[in-house]
């Protein structure tokens, strides 16, 4: 699985467009339901990771963000950022790039992400994904470590207890490389209409 990186923000898609384009220098921006919208940032640019934009989003909003990259299956951070503030951090493998063996996330509160709720919350299954510990057996770990096989099946857990839809977390696990690498495959999934089109990018399809 390739990394991907996107922000979850809690304002509907129309409403936060004129913002976005004009703190975000490159990416796309889709609807996710009728109260949040998603931003696809290009990381390639300087000072464009959804971690940097998060803090000047959240606060030229006012709405909560959630900024998440999920490195290549193995990592999976995530951030919540209020009015230009950093709330909250979430890694699931916070030594990941010292390769030191223990693996247990870190800051794994499920109350910090609540902002994000778009239907009922399933409370256990946020704890139990937040703490790297899959409920459903395809999500485990294939040689029989503890946690997740896959980041992004522990990212999918997250937004899923959180109360949104299947289509809206396929969305949020699209990263602005995997729209400008197979234009078609998602012109056929998204409405041309649904695309926000930020900063110097381009209208893909």
């Amino acid at each position: 699985m390739a990394s991907y990186g996107t922000m979850l923000i809690r304002m509907p898609l129309g409403q936060a467009a004129p913002v976005l384009r004009e703190v975000c220098a490159a990416g796309y921006a889709t609807p996710a339901g009728p109260r949040f919208c998603l931003v696809h940032p290009d990381r390639s640019v300087d000072d464009n990771g959804v971690f940097t934009l998060a803090g000047p989003i959240s606060a030229e909003l006012g709405a909560p963000v959630l900024a998440a990259f999920q490195y290549d299956g193995d990592r999976l951070e995530l951030e919540v950022w209020r009015e230009g503030v950093r709330a909250h951090r979430y890694d699931s493998r916070p030594h990941w790039d010292e390769e030191i063996a223990d693996g247990t996330p870190e800051d794994a509160d499920p109350a910090a992400f609540l902002d994000f709720a778009a239907g009922p919350v399933d409370s256990h299954r946020l704890a139990c994904a937040l703490a790297d510990t899959p409920i459903d057996v395809e999500d485990m770990d294939v040689d029989g470590e503890p946690g997740y096989v896959w980041a992004q099946a522990l990212h999918w857990d997250v937004l899923c207890a959180l109360g949104h839809p299947d289509p809206v977390i396929l969305r949020a696990q699209w990263d602005y490389f995997h729209v400008r690498r197979e234009p078609q495959a998602f012109g056929k999934v998204l409405d041309s209409t649904e695309l926000v089109v930020l900063g110097t990018t381009d209208r893909p399809f």
